[in-house]
């Protein structure tokens, strides 16, 4: 099991070799991953951008071909986030029981919140949810626990991963040929994911300072 997720979690950095090691199957791979992430919460950690963004830089090479990685990429992400969605509609059925509560897991007001966020920015928040790392898997959860409309969601959720996957493939084949990246792979990666993060943290610092100024505001009255 752990040469499993080795093997996954490194799947980014190592594909070239896995190319070279699995041929054609790379392309199946590559899509067990990214549904994997977003069908499951529990397996956010699967990576993501990253895998994208280097899958891109290799079809850059021609070692990948460019149409297909996107329609696949659209695809796995599409169904993924279609069985979280289920998941979380599932859940919601025995949600009602006594013996049973999701809010055992997830606190009760993080989810009225997030039904709140859902209604107020629904479209915007399915459609660029899968640039913010956590919300991207949690938010197709929480909809389907919500009941948030599933035809809105599935179209939403469609204009969202057609803009990830261009975003990301797109950018690993535009920059793929640069000789700094090819021979920084591991650097270029963790610049993607570090650059991924900002969306959360600048966020945060927002609603911070909300926070804060309205604490000062009150204390002022």
């Amino acid at each position: 099991m752990h040469h499993l997720f080795h093997f996954i979690n490194s799947v980014n950095v190592e594909l070239p070799q896995y190319i070279t090691l699995f041929g054609k199957k790379i392309y199946l791979i590559l899509f067990i991953i990214i549904f994997a992430k977003t069908a499951y919460i529990v397996l956010t950690f699967l990576p993501g951008d990253a895998t994208l963004f280097a899958s891109g830089t290799i079809a850059a090479s021609g070692q990948l071909h460019f149409q297909l990685l996107l329609l696949l990429f659209f695809v796995a992400t599409v169904a993924g986030d279609a069985q979280n969605y289920l998941i979380g509609k599932i859940f919601s059925l025995f949600n009602k029981s006594d013996r049973f509560s999701i809010y055992k897991l997830i606190p009760k007001k993080s989810m009225d919140k997030t039904h709140i966020f859902l209604n107020n920015y629904g479209k915007w928040a399915i459609m660029f949810s899968r640039f913010i790392p956590l919300l991207s898997t949690t938010l197709p959860f929480i909809g389907g626990l919500t009941s948030y409309s599933f035809k809105r969601f599935i179209s939403y959720n469609a204009i969202g991963a057609a803009i990830w996957a261009i975003i990301w493939v797109g950018a690993g084949d535009l920059i793929g040929n640069m000789s700094w990246v090819e021979h920084h792979m591991f650097l270029s990666l963790l610049g993607i994911t570090l650059f991924s993060l900002l969306p959360p943290v600048i966020a945060f610092i927002i609603e911070y300072t909300k926070k804060i100024a309205t604490a000062s505001k009150v204390t002022d009255s």
